[in-house]
Order: structure tokens, then sequence, then C-alpha cells
């Protein structure tokens, strides 16, 4: 059986974070006087600060650039005392432990910045589960394109076809299936995010079934169709 490799988003994967950033999403938008409906909020959910922020000028017709608007972020998102230990989901050390006792290369794929994805992986003690971390913004286009989902596999030197994603977001889903990999979509239980590109929906990380995996990317048929999404 081929080698497979698992590839993580991290925001509403690992931490329950997507709720808390809303909240500060929306202190920002208050600021700028802005109103943003359901729909845009969704569309940049997964993608880096950058897009999201780009998307924002462009429908708001704001004055400030994007690197302002992205300071603005950054000042709020500061203020606010991160404790990612108390919303670490439950179900994500007990999987990171089993693939690395089965030796199965892990990777954390985010659009987070990095100063956040290192507080995530010091709080919840998470480092010596990854065999790489990959952060979006090393890349000139983030999620929804691929580059960092084949810079995963790359990295691992395991082919697209056989690692599996998984990930929380419209964004991520489809730039995993840009990059040929088999995906799992993990229910939020507050924000309803279009995740019908995934190969399989789970409510819970404790679902996942790696024995499944293992045979689902070997598959020549599974490796044939996932190419339609090149």
């Amino acid at each position: 059986m081929k080698q497979i490799a698992v590839i993580f988003d991290m925001d509403g994967v690992i931490v329950d974070s997507e709720p808390v950033y809303r909240r500060l999403n929306e202190k920002i938008f208050e600021k700028l006087n802005i109103k943003v409906d359901e729909e845009t909020k969704l569309s940049f959910i997964g993608g880096t600060t950058e897009r999201k922020w780009t998307i924002l000028k462009n429908k708001f017709l704001l004055s400030q650039s994007v690197e302002e608007l992205m300071t603005l972020q950054n000042i709020v998102f500061s203020q606010k005392e991160w404790n990612f230990k108390d919303i670490l989901y439950p179900e994500a050390i007990p999987l990171l432990k089993l693939l690395k006792e089965q030796s199965i290369p892990t990777v954390l794929a985010t659009s987070s910045d990095k100063t956040r994805i290192q507080a995530v992986l010091d709080q919840c003690g998470l480092k010596k589960y990854f065999n790489e971390v990959v952060c979006g913004v090393d890349f000139e286009r983030g999620k929804p394109d691929p580059d960092i989902f084949l810079n995963a596999a790359e990295k691992v030197g395991v082919p697209p076809e056989n690692c599996v994603v998984i990930e929380d977001s419209y964004n991520g889903i489809t730039a995993a299936k840009k990059a040929n990999m088999y995906c799992i979509g993990v229910r939020h239980k507050e924000i309803n995010m279009n995740l019908s590109q995934a190969d399989e929906i789970v409510d819970s990380l404790s679902e996942v079934d790696i024995e499944k995996l293992k045979i689902i990317t070997s598959m020549e048929v599974f490796c044939q169709t996932n190419a339609l999404f090149d």
C-alpha cells in the first residue's frame, strides 16, 4: 500500500477559532462603518488576510490601502489575549497521535499568520505531531489556489494524489481539489460553510478513518477521478 500523508488546516480544524475571529472582525467592520453580509464573510474564510481585505476594499470602496487594513486587523487582533488550549478540538491530539504511531507524515498548512501558528503549536503542545508547517503568507497565491497544499506534499515527499487534506472552508476544500488531493470537510456547529466539494464530510475528527483513507488514496479510480479537478 502506498505511503499517505495527512495535511491539516488549523483554524476550524485543530482549534475552534473561527467564531472568535468573527467577533473581532465585527469590531473592525464597526470601525470602518461597513456592514458585511454573510455570503461575503464566508467568501474569505480560509484565505489569507491580504485576500480578505482585497475583497472588502473592492466591495466597499474603502479609502484605506490593503496594507493599512491589514495593519488595523493586526492591532485589533493583538489586543485579544489568546488561549488556544481552551479552544483546541479535543479530538485533534488523539488523531495526530494515531498518525504519528503509524508513521504517517502530517503537515499543518494554514493561511493564519506565523505568530498565531506558533502560539497554537506552543500553547497546545502540537509541535511534535507535525512533520512540517506551511504558512499561506509565504505564497503569492493563497487558498483557494492549491500552491500551499502542493508545497506541503513536496515537503514530506508524498505525491498529491496520496495526500489527504482536512479542511473546514470552501476556499480550503477548493484548494485541496485543485491540488488533486482527497479532502475531508469538517462541519462547524455554528458556521454554515459550503463543504459540497469535499470527498467526505464529518462532524468531528474522531470520525476520520485512517485505514479507509489508506485504501481510498491508493485506488487508481480515485486518482483518475480527482484529476478532473486539475
